[in-house]
């Protein structure tokens, strides 16, 4: 049995032509060379098997034309499908109409192709970060890879662009001098709260989020669920995040002076505002106006977590306990970024190595003696 394949154009449309069992089938892919293309490839990978089978039913239903949609209407089904938190939605909102709309919205998904988006890739890159660009670019494959699960596409021109090699996290912490100068440079409404970002490991938005409730003044534990950003609240986005912390003596204390304080919320959140309102915004403002009056170099509020992280470990604190306190995923991420800070223990452990085999040493000249006392005896 034979089957005799092409594929031809007339007027503006693309066929694919078989011929199956002596019927001839024909169908019309529009103006979209790429799906009649594609499913003209799969008749052609698809023919051994249905040789080997005598089963040709499947080749009809590969002719069958894809669905047909545009870049935009994938997008906006991606983004209407998924739950996402406000704060991920409105930023994947953002990236879509300044980046990828532009670029790719009106095109069929059929018909964008692999060269096309590594030169777009390459363009935004002049003008954005790496790690703005892998995130512009991360939505893009998300939404080209169901495409592709759900048969839109036969193959996904995105899979083979490689993400931009980005650089190490810049790990910056402060010295413990300089972390005295800083807090206490901070304007005294706001000392609780950086306070406790430098004694915690927290991140900022899980601390904007905190309430009296999330407190265990028994076992001195905070428990973090949830993050605090744009004015939006939401769950972490691993479950790892979701941990009990330990208070610290400074955390404790700058936690009552918070609770203490006469602007209290009535929603209950620890840290506010000088008005009494969660804060949303603008603490880069308060760190950088206090490191300038310390008279310190500027770095972003968000090292106070690497700060916390570098001197549990140069304290020789176990990384499993701080990987917990951080809330990260795996002991990796932990030692990706601070293994340089670990206490250098060689020479305990050259001790500790060094002992077992002085007990061995000692173990094993009793045996030679009483081998030899017991040889003796017998002579």
């Amino acid at each position: 049995m034979a089957v005799k394949n092409g594929l031809y154009k007339r007027g503006r449309s693309w066929y694919v032509h078989v011929k199956v069992n002596g019927t001839n089938v024909r169908k019309s892919f529009g103006s979209d060379k790429r799906a009649a293309e594609l499913a003209l490839a799969e008749v052609r990978k698809q023919r051994a098997v249905a040789r080997a089978s005598d089963d040709w039913s499947g080749l009809e239903k590969l002719l069958q034309p894809k669905e047909q949609k545009t870049f935009r209407e994938a997008a906006q089904s991606y983004l209407a499908e998924k739950e996402f938190k406000p704060s991920t939605q409105d930023s994947y909102n953002s990236i879509l109409k300044r980046y990828l709309l532009p670029e790719f919205g009106p095109m069929q998904i059929s018909s964008i192709r692999e060269e096309g988006i590594a030169k777009f890739q390459k363009r935004i890159r002049g003008h954005l970060s790496a790690s703005r660009t892998n995130t512009v670019m991360q939505l893009f494959r998300s939404v080209m890879g169901v495409c592709h699960r759900r048969k839109i596409i036969l193959d996904n021109p995105a899979q083979n662009v490689q993400r931009v090699r980005e650089a190490q996290v810049n790990i910056d912490p402060l010295s413990r001098d300089e972390l005295d100068a800083a807090l206490s440079a901070i304007d005294v409404h706001y000392q609780p709260l950086f306070i406790c970002l430098a004694w915690t490991g927290c991140r900022p938005n899980e601390l904007l989020a905190l309430r009296h409730g999330d407190i265990d003044w028994k076992r001195k534990q905070i428990h973090i669920f949830k993050g605090r950003v744009r004015g939006q609240e939401g769950l972490p986005k691993t479950s790892s995040a979701e941990r009990h912390i330990v208070m610290l003596p400074p955390v404790e204390e700058a936690i009552k002076r918070a609770a203490g304080s006469k602007l209290s919320n009535l929603n209950g959140y620890i840290f506010t505002s000088k008005s009494g309102q969660p804060i949303n915004k603008h603490l880069d403002r308060i760190w950088a106006r206090a490191l300038q009056k310390a008279k310190l170099r500027h770095r972003p509020s968000y090292q106070l977590r690497h700060t916390f992280a570098s001197f549990c470990l140069e304290q020789g604190a176990s990384p499993g306990w701080i990987a917990k306190m951080l809330g990260h995923s795996t002991m990796q991420t932990t030692f990706k970024h601070y293994l340089r800070f670990i206490k250098d223990s060689s020479a305990e452990n050259e001790r500790l190595l060094s002992s077992m085999f002085d007990d061995s040493d000692s173990k094993h000249q009793g045996t030679q003696k009483g081998t030899q006392e017991t040889t003796s005896i017998s002579a």
